[in-house]
């Protein structure tokens, strides 16, 4: 009984020693899955974020890409507005001396004009005294066009004056 006894101690530490290796192994692999689980979690959760940084990183390069855009557009929008205005300025240059000239050409006739049916001839050139001289040879409607032209342009009181002694004398 003795070797029974001895036989049933050592089955029992042959159990207990496989079931604390079978824990032992039990407990690696459930302490590695875990580790697994938190491995692949990490990455899952790593990958997110990056997925997400990535995504935040786009749009901010997105919106300002649109934004210089929208800048590069209104640059080509005053550049071509300008450029236009140039070539129409260039187109109508021409035009635009030939008014001028014309403008010229239209005052010296009007100075011609008014110098050949003005009743005193380079009038504008004149002093007082040189002008006191042809009153005399003027009609009196020539002396109101004269006092009137002297009126709105130089307005010397003293050669009015005479217009008017003038205008008197030859209504009375």
């Amino acid at each position: 009984m003795e070797t029974m006894e001895r036989t049933g101690k050592t089955a029992e530490r042959l159990a207990k020693t496989g079931a604390d290796t079978y824990k032992l192994v039990v407990d690696h692999f459930a302490a590695q899955q875990e580790r697994n689980v938190r491995f692949a979690q990490d990455t899952l959760d790593g990958v997110a974020r990056e997925v997400r940084h990535q995504a935040e990183s786009n749009r901010s390069l997105t919106q300002e890409l649109v934004e210089r855009a929208e800048q590069q557009r209104d640059a080509y929008q005053t550049l071509v507005g300008q450029s236009v205005d140039a070539y129409m300025d260039l187109l109508y240059a021409p035009l635009s001396y030939y008014k001028q000239g014309l403008r010229v050409v239209e005052g010296e006739i009007k100075e011609i004009e008014r110098s050949i049916t003005f009743p005193i001839s380079g009038y504008d050139e004149l002093n007082v005294g040189e002008i006191a001289k042809h009153i005399d040879r003027l009609s009196a409607a020539q002396i109101r066009e004269v006092r009137e032209y002297e009126k709105r342009n130089k307005n010397r009181e003293t050669l009015i004056e005479q217009f008017d002694r003038k205008l008197k004398a030859v209504s009375a």
